[in-house]
């Protein structure tokens, strides 16, 4: 817990950092200043216990600046809800408490990172990004013989990427791929959750 306050406390330092390090750039096609978006999908589990998915989505927050006429780098905040998926198979069979619903998994969790976003013309862009994945989650142990529900929490990471229109130079739109890491070793729980989302974004 407290390395995960520590590392929302200094992502929060570096965006209130990071216009004072922005350069006057003859900026082109690329993007500068704060902005605030959301995206909603599904995401989809996996792995052990898991072979499935539902509805997901979050929010996020951070400041982009230029780093040549046409790239961006952009330092943000976030949170994500990456939904729940039912259990399958032997997990179901041997988890002594299994009433069809309570084998269900659950993962969400707070985001601090990076993206980097090309712009292709005036109204295309593609985009990467990555960073920490603050999970906090539940589900069934990968245990085949004697699951057990657990809950847990891990800092992890996150990547993905995407590509979307700028409608004007404030709104734009996107089609999005993210992975989130949500697994905690020690408590032989994995959650990783693929996240396909539509997006819209606004800057200020």
């Amino acid at each position: 817990m407290k390395n995960t306050i520590l590392a929302l406390a200094l992502a929060t330092a570096g965006l209130a950092a990071v216009p004072a390090f922005a350069q006057d750039i003859v900026q082109g096609n690329a993007q500068q200043g704060w902005y605030v978006g959301a995206n909603a999908g599904y995401g989809q589990v996996q792995k052990g216990p898991y072979d499935n998915g539902n509805f997901a989505g979050g929010v996020k927050g951070g400041y982009r600046f230029a780093l040549n006429p046409d790239t961006s780098l952009g330092a943000e905040v976030g949170y994500v809800y990456l939904g729940r998926a039912d259990a399958r198979g032997q997990y179901t069979q041997n988890y002594a408490n299994y009433n069809g619903d309570n084998g269900k998994s659950k993962l969400q969790g707070a985001t601090a990172g990076l993206n980097l976003r090309y712009s292709f013309s005036p109204n295309w862009y593609g985009e990467v990004r990555g960073g920490a994945f603050f999970a906090k989650g539940s589900g069934l142990t990968d245990d085949k013989l004697n699951p057990e529900m657990v809950n847990f929490n891990s800092t992890r990471y996150y990547a993905g990427l995407g590509a979307g229109y700028n409608i004007n130079k404030n709104i734009s739109v996107g089609l999005n791929w993210d992975y989130y890491d949500g697994s905690q070793s020690d408590k032989n729980i994995r959650l990783p959750t693929n996240l396909y989302s539509v997006s819209a974004e606004y800057r200020f």
